[in-house]
């Protein structure tokens, strides 16, 4: 499942001297707009150097808008991730590490493939 999303803004909030909170407001394929989250590693000059995504479902995603500009549009192919990581509807608001993630990955049968991201020209 291939799903289309441009990133419209980008919100940056400072927790602690090491910890933020990015927040990237997105608009899909169908027009809808939605904001999603993650927890970000602040370096000594204040920049955010990696993110964990708030939700595992949302770590693909996350990762491109991470490496992604404003007003850029990306693909992200989902397939293969969401065979991995089975939906469910309960709300998950504990952040993961990349460590658990990657743990539950190769607990599962299935590899994920690369993402896909481009820039509309």
């Amino acid at each position: 499942m291939f799903k289309t999303f441009t990133l419209d803004r980008i919100v940056d909030e400072q927790l602690t001297e090491t910890e933020g909170k990015r927040t990237f407001y997105i608009i899909d394929e169908k027009g809808d707009t939605r904001a999603v989250w993650g927890t970000t590693l602040i370096d000594e000059k204040g920049s955010p150097v990696s993110i964990t995504a708030n939700k595992k479902r949302e770590h693909p995603l996350i990762q491109c808008l991470f490496n992604s500009k404003i007003k850029q549009t990306i693909n992200i192919e989902f397939t293969q991730y969401n065979a991995i990581f089975e939906r469910k509807d309960e709300p998950v608001n504990a952040p993961f590490s990349v460590e658990e993630i990657a743990k539950e990955m190769q607990q599962k049968p299935v590899r994920v493939g690369s993402l896909v991201a481009f820039e509309e020209v």
